[in-house]
């Protein structure tokens, strides 16, 4: 839980700040209205928001209203895919679904080569930073020496890209939970991401070896893969059925769902995949048949139950991925928009797609989980 800090200057501005618990991070008294002004442009709506409550000279109602609110936003803070809030009779954690618009997702379009060159002293560097990485890197480089002579890759492949298949799918370890981690909230802003995000060299070879794996083209309509993944402790909760999402991370399924169904069952996902990707034959654990799917690919919600305490959730692919960013560690800037990643060729902007999807305000928005009654959005 984050703390609030009350400030309380010689005026009748009175400011309430929680950085981290939402996005609205400033409170104001201004003319009978509760004033939402962003501290962080970036993190925020564009603009102030309006909260519209009866006027009163009572400095007291005024303070009382401005806690009750923010209060209320205390019981939500992001991570990455959306909105989360603890349920203590259920002991889980309920997170929304959305675009996820915290997440890094780089997709590396037109700059992999350049890339590569960058990338080997950027993991020597990181490694040296990071004992964990440094070990687990070491680990999976013995593994995939002994693995690849019975491997059939395709063009491009690297030993670094299989070496990063297999740090991530050795789950003996906590690295993929750190790294996921990372890429949940690593793509608040580019300064966020250079300056703090642990694992870039990490993050390309796992993306460039997904998509190398995958190959080139597109998805028809049907059949699409259809893939399983079981989670513990977090009951995932759409907004409604029929909504955008992406998850947000590099999200392990299995093709058996009988091996999700092992891993969890707070939330049960059945997923139609376009750009997930098998990698069995090059996980340290082929026994649980997996596929990858990247952060950004966009899917669609297209059914969500409950079962008891248990979520179900049906996402179909929307054959489309759309990212932030593109080449971010070559100076590239967060894009206001979630922009499409080509299959080949050059990205659209997501207002002009197939799924026409939002705005980058309403892209925000959608990742709180909630409304604020009177909001003049």
């Amino acid at each position: 839980m984050q703390k609030l800090q009350f400030s309380f200057p010689l005026s009748t501005c009175y400011q309430v700040q929680a950085r981290s618990a939402c996005r609205l991070t400033a409170i104001h008294w201004w003319k009978g209205q509760l004033l939402f002004l962003p501290l962080k442009p970036r993190k925020t709506i564009a603009g102030p928001t309006f909260i519209w409550i009866s006027p009163s000279k009572n400095p007291a109602r005024m303070i009382q209203a401005t806690l009750l609110i923010s209060l209320s936003c205390l019981s939500f803070y992001t991570l990455g895919s959306g909105v989360r809030r603890y349920d203590p009779g259920q002991g889980v954690t309920i997170q929304y679904l959305s675009l996820a618009p915290d997440t890094f997702d780089d997709a590396y379009v037109g700059c992999s080569e350049e890339m590569e060159e960058k990338a080997v002293l950027l993991l020597e560097k990181e490694m040296a930073n990071h004992t964990r990485l440094r070990e687990s890197w070491e680990t999976a480089q013995k593994a995939w020496e002994q693995k690849r002579a019975g491997l059939t890759l395709p063009p491009g492949f690297r030993s670094q890209h299989g070496i990063a298949i297999m740090v991530y799918t050795n789950s003996s370890n906590t690295l993929y939970r750190e790294l996921n981690q990372a890429v949940r909230t690593g793509g608040d802003s580019w300064e966020s991401y250079m300056n703090h995000f642990p694992f870039k060299a990490l993050h390309f070879y796992l993306t460039r070896a997904l998509q190398l794996l995958r190959g080139g083209g597109g998805c028809s309509r049907e059949p699409r893969q259809v893939v399983f993944r079981g989670v513990r402790r977090i009951h995932f909760v759409p907004k409604s059925v029929g909504d955008s999402i992406r998850l947000g991370q590099f999200t392990s399924s299995s093709l058996d769902e009988t091996v999700a169904r092992g891993f969890g069952s707070a939330t049960f996902f059945s997923l139609r995949t376009c750009f997930g990707v098998p990698i069995q034959a090059l996980s340290v654990f082929p026994e649980e048949r997996e596929v990858l799917i990247p952060p950004y690919e966009v899917f669609v919600v297209t059914d969500f139950s409950k079962d008891g305490n248990k979520s179900l959730v049906t996402l179909s692919s929307s054959n489309q991925m759309c990212s932030h960013f593109n080449c971010a560690y070559l100076g590239e800037k967060k894009r206001p928009s979630c922009e499409f990643v080509p299959i080949g060729g050059q990205g659209d902007s997501l207002s002009k797609g197939a799924l026409s999807l939002l705005s980058w305000k309403t892209l925000l928005l959608a990742s709180w989980g909630f409304q604020l009654l009177g909001a003049g959005l």
